[in-house]
């Protein structure tokens, strides 16, 4: 995913109203790359008046601290496994997420969404690492952990 990508999809956007929400099991190599690239994210000029969240394992139990936030856009981020290169960075279509194996947590993000858009209208995008091994151990892949900064070195430049 390029930096123009990006930027189209969040042209617009009250950046004050964006909840980014960071997936991973930090204790599962690659699974935590979407909590590696949220606290990247985080640390963006662009990104100061966002929201984050690193639900972890559970987002189910972040569902109303989403909610408190008011978001019109709510961004979930989580290793993905979309058959791209280890440490590509893309994001995914709503319309693909049944054929993306989107990491090991237990609810279904799609149920999250649903509950989510139940209480509040906002739209949701999903965005994906692709991961190079979810097995047990605490240390990300260097393909993983490359890929990440240097999108958002890429973004960061812009």
């Amino acid at each position: 995913m390029s930096f123009d990508t990006w930027q189209k999809i969040l042209e617009g956007a009250d950046i004050s109203k964006v909840v980014f929400v960071g997936l991973g099991n930090k204790y599962r190599q690659d699974d935590s790359a979407g909590l590696v690239l949220l606290s990247l994210l985080k640390e963006t000029d662009y990104f100061k008046k966002a929201n984050f969240i690193n639900s972890g394992t559970n987002p189910e139990n972040y569902l109303e601290q989403i909610l408190m936030y008011g978001p019109e856009l709510v961004v979930f981020i989580d290793a993905a496994r979309f058959g791209g290169f280890p440490g590509e960075v893309k994001f995914i279509e709503q319309d693909q997420l049944n054929s993306v194996s989107i990491s090991t947590h237990a609810f279904s993000i799609k149920m999250i969404e649903e509950y989510l858009a139940a209480s509040l209208k906002m739209k949701f995008l999903y965005i994906g690492i692709q991961p190079l091994s979810t097995d047990f151990g605490e240390e990300m892949s260097k393909e993983v952990s490359e890929g990440i900064k240097n999108f958002v070195d890429e973004y960061s430049s812009h």
